[in-house]
């Protein structure tokens, strides 16, 4: 069976049927999990039109693509990108086709939708959320842009480890945002004239910035004009400056100073030394997979997963904070502050069946046996069509009661203002 078929199989139909053929086949759940990890061969046809994605929530997201011919990447990847408050998916595209010929990456562009009646868009228009009419992203990850990166790891193959988010205006906040909660599914951010939120047009969002320092492991490509009336530099300038304290070693910050909040006042247009720059910065950059030691934080449980941790049980208006290290291939120490619940993905790289794994959350012991199941690769694969998040064994522990001490804890119970 070729790379791309398992993965077919394993998105298709029930899994237990795919479980069934994939047995009679003589597969087990570690040579599954290397079979869909590995690259075909075969190249792709360049391609644009609009799609249909199914959102995973009951909804379908429109999605306009771009495939560019063949180029120096043997394995085409994707530029999730996203547009501003009023615009489209077809709208913002054509501005990064160069981009994407240059680096061999489908442009995948989600059009936004009408969220659902009372649901704030606070994010995005501050005090004014619950007034705001208009379509815009759902931060949650529940929405179309992690709907279209799925559709463009199933239906294009394209590399898992060559996935970039960008956006522009509303959709350089979502950049920020998703960078913040789900940066485990990408290779680099590039925020646009953005922000974490517009709420700070009205005061500091603590909530929302507390989740920053999980954008430290993802390198990040912040583009903002100096003259940017509609969302100012500074809150791009100071997220910069507080990620480079923190000890960021791949971001960068551009601001261009006559550039304006409009797209084409940034000098990002085809052949100018910005795309070229940014083009040379993207370059071959790979996602880091399955790193020894994680820290996250979450503020609620729907993105509590980074890589091979989970947590779950977020307590409302904590931020929750996991610092998860594989200390041996058969000890994990975990420490947990502001959730009930923790989920490890175990892997079989370097343990063998019915070897014992010792699991301390906040200094609690607890042995499990690795027993590796085909049914939990298939499930795992599934979620996300990402076989660097599948796993062969979830195993879920309950986090003990006592608070675990975190150095200059950000995480402490925070709250945005009564909205209007």
């Amino acid at each position: 069976m070729r790379p791309h078929e398992a993965r077919a199989l394993c998105l298709d139909g029930d899994v237990g049927s795919a479980c069934r053929r994939l047995r009679r086949m003589g597969m087990d759940a570690a040579a599954l999990r290397d079979l869909l990890g590995r690259r075909d061969d075969s190249g792709w046809t360049s391609w644009s039109g609009n799609v249909e994605v199914d959102d995973g929530h009951g909804g379908l997201a429109q999605v306009a693509v771009r495939v560019p011919a063949p180029g120096r990447h043997p394995r085409l990847g994707a530029l999730i990108l996203l547009h501003g408050a009023g615009g489209s998916g077809e709208e913002v595209l054509p501005g990064f086709a160069a981009l994407g010929d240059a680096l061999s990456m489908a442009i995948i562009c989600p059009t936004a939708r009408h969220r659902s009646q009372g649901a704030s868009a606070r994010d995005f228009a501050g005090i004014f959320g619950r007034r705001f009419q208009r379509p815009h992203w759902d931060l949650s990850g529940q929405d179309s842009p992690l709907a279209a990166l799925r559709w463009a790891r199933a239906a294009l193959e394209v590399d898992p480890d060559r996935c970039v988010v960008a956006g522009v205006s509303m959709g350089g906040i979502a950049t920020w945002n998703l960078a913040m909660r789900f940066w485990q599914s990408f290779a680099a951010a590039v925020p646009i004239n953005g922000a974490l939120s517009a709420w700070e047009l009205f005061g500091t969002d603590a909530r929302t910035r507390a989740l920053l320092p999980n954008v430290l492991p993802l390198p990040v490509f912040a583009v903002h004009g100096g003259r940017d009336r509609q969302i100012p530099p500074d809150f791009d300038r100071g997220s910069f400056a507080t990620l480079r304290e923190d000890g960021h070693k791949d971001i960068e910050y551009v601001e261009v100073p006559d550039g304006e909040h409009p797209l084409p006042t940034l000098g990002l247009d085809e052949g100018s030394p910005l795309l070229e720059r940014l083009a040379a910065w993207l370059g071959d950059r790979r996602r880091r997979c399955r790193p020894v030691e994680i820290n996250h934080r979450a503020i609620d449980d729907r993105h509590g997963r980074a890589h091979w941790v989970r947590v779950g049980g977020v307590r409302p208006g904590e931020v929750a904070r996991v610092h998860a290290r594989q200390v041996e291939p058969d000890r994990m120490d975990i420490e947990v502050s502001g959730a009930d619940r923790v989920t490890l993905y175990a892997s079989g790289d370097r343990l063998a069946p019915g070897d014992a794994v010792t699991v301390l959350v906040n200094g609690a012991a607890t042995s499990v046996r690795f027993e590796p199941d085909l049914a939990t690769v298939v499930e795992t694969y599934r979620e996300e069509a990402d076989p660097a998040l599948a796993a062969e064994q979830v195993i879920r522990l309950d986090v003990p009661r006592s608070a675990v001490p975190f150095p200059n804890d950000s995480g402490r119970r925070h709250s945005h203002a009564d909205e209007n």
